[in-house]
């Protein structure tokens, strides 16, 4: 008897300049005028997954969010999960406590105001949590 196969599917949802390992190269304050390709990136991994009927946590930038809504509303209304990778991609170890509690209270609070649902799920930036 065939068992069908469970598997774990992440996508962090947030564009190439918004990296850690771009940080030295690419100032936040220069991410507005930065070429934005998430949205064309994403709904290319829409597509696909929709092809295959295969559903994924989308750990989404609040940054990004507030940015693409339609997006965000898109991968949920496809019945992807939606969940917090912070609000501007800042490593863990760096920010000081009131400042990941800001980052994570102003990215839950964008991503529940778009899907009209709570947000659980969380992912740090390049997995920074120490």
């Amino acid at each position: 008897m065939d068992v069908p196969v469970q598997n774990a599917l992440t996508i962090d949802v947030e564009d190439y300049f918004q990296v850690a390992a771009l940080a030295e190269a690419v100032s936040a304050e220069d991410w507005p005028v930065m070429e934005y390709r998430v949205e064309a990136n994403t709904d290319r991994l829409l597509e696909v997954f929709d092809r295959f009927n295969t559903k994924a946590t989308f750990f989404t930038l609040g940054w990004v969010a507030e940015r693409s809504p339609d997006l965000i509303r898109r991968i949920h209304k496809a019945g992807h999960e939606i969940a917090s990778h912070g609000y501007s991609h800042q490593l863990i170890y760096t920010q000081t406590p009131d400042v990941f509690r800001e980052e994570t209270r102003r990215s839950k609070s964008v991503l529940e105001d778009i899907i009209g649902e709570p947000v659980t799920g969380y992912r740090a930036a390049s997995y920074s949590i120490t």
